[in-house]
């Protein structure tokens, strides 16, 4: 058993005060609900984008100029919580963090691949001492190629050699799968002999299985080869087993469903039935992210007074700041309410 320091209980306690700050439902409901975009701005400006949004005129701002204030203050709100943490803690908070740094590599590449402009407004502004990653770079290097090459020298290196896999089956998920394992990899190594270590393993172990489902239904309606399937499994496996990852991977598009319910995760079925029989990847990843969301809600409340808490907190400024930025597009292109998809 690991004891509680002074600062686990300091980082706990602060981030239930930190946690006050976010919006709440009904908030979101409003902002969604906002007649036009110039009444979506007026809503937003409060709490802790009150500040930076007051310095914009509902007349002249744009999805653009809002969504880089909202990943400005996501950003401000993970690495304070870094700053308060020390050890073990501090460790694994700043590893959780490169997810922020994978995210931008996933931009980059995905407007690399498709042939689409990128600039550093696309990308979510981690300062250089949070990251290694030349992204200037990588977005202005002429082909995709060039700009993995120069994650070279980085823990990132061997996403290069998917890339032929990639372009063979016309699609990113092969890359940004890689990314991902790298992540979850290191992730799980900084989460040895942390306090709430096993609640910790849960909750990045679940969703690590969601990222599996996601990524190998998604090849399954691409109708990618079994292959490059087994090759693209995100480790570590938490709940899934090996056998019942090798049973996705085999089965048949219509028994996917069957396949599922015969594992720890039978309790989503019912919600991503629709995606997959629309052969939706956007619905279905739309589908797991709300699912994911309810989940964590539950461990924020089962661990009230632990690091479960914190990582709650953790993965719901991140929900906040999607939850926003599709807002503000949706308003800025004058979208219905129902178009717009919030993960409540």
């Amino acid at each position: 058993m690991v004891l509680k320091s002074a600062n686990y209980i300091y980082v706990v306690t602060r981030t239930h005060g930190l946690s006050t700050h976010l919006l709440k439902r009904e908030d979101l409901m409003t902002l969604l609900r906002a007649p036009s975009f110039e009444a979506f701005v007026e809503g937003v400006m409060k709490g802790d984008y009150a500040e930076k949004v007051g310095l914009l005129t509902s007349e002249k701002a744009t999805a653009k100029d809002l969504n880089r204030i909202f990943s400005e203050v996501y950003v401000s709100r993970l690495l304070y919580v870094i700053k308060i943490a020390s050890g073990g803690i501090k460790k694994f908070l700043d590893s959780f963090t490169r997810r922020v740094e994978v995210e931008n590599i996933k931009k980059i590449v995905r407007a690399k691949f498709h042939g689409l402009e990128i600039t550093q407004d696309d990308l979510i502004p981690l300062p250089r001492t949070y990251s290694v990653i030349n992204y200037q770079a990588m977005m202005e290097a002429e082909a995709l190629d060039d700009a993995l090459n120069l994650l070279g020298f980085t823990k990132y290196r061997g996403v290069v050699n998917r890339l032929s896999i990639a372009r063979e089956i016309d699609s990113t998920i092969p890359l940004e799968a890689f990314l991902d394992s790298i992540y979850y990899k290191n992730l799980y190594k900084s989460m040895k002999k942390v306090p709430d270590e096993s609640t910790l393993k849960s909750v990045i172990g679940t969703e690590i299985d969601f990222r599996n489902i996601y990524y190998l239904i998604s090849y399954k309606l691409l109708d990618v080869p079994q292959r490059i399937m087994e090759e693209s499994v995100v480790k570590p496996l938490y709940r899934f087993k090996d056998m019942e990852i090798s049973n996705l991977i085999k089965a048949r598009e219509e028994a996917i469903i069957e396949v599922l319910n015969t594992s720890n995760y039978r309790w989503l079925t019912s919600s991503i039935a629709q995606p997959l029989e629309e052969r939706s990847i956007d619905n279905l990843e739309y589908e797991l992210s709300r699912l994911f969301k309810g989940y964590i809600d539950k461990v924020g409340i089962r661990n009230a007074l632990g690091l479960g808490y914190v990582v709650w907190y953790l993965y719901s400024i991140e929900y906040e700041f999607r939850n926003l930025t599709a807002i503000a597009i949706g308003k800025e292109l004058g979208w219905e309410e129902s178009e717009i998809k919030v993960i409540f």
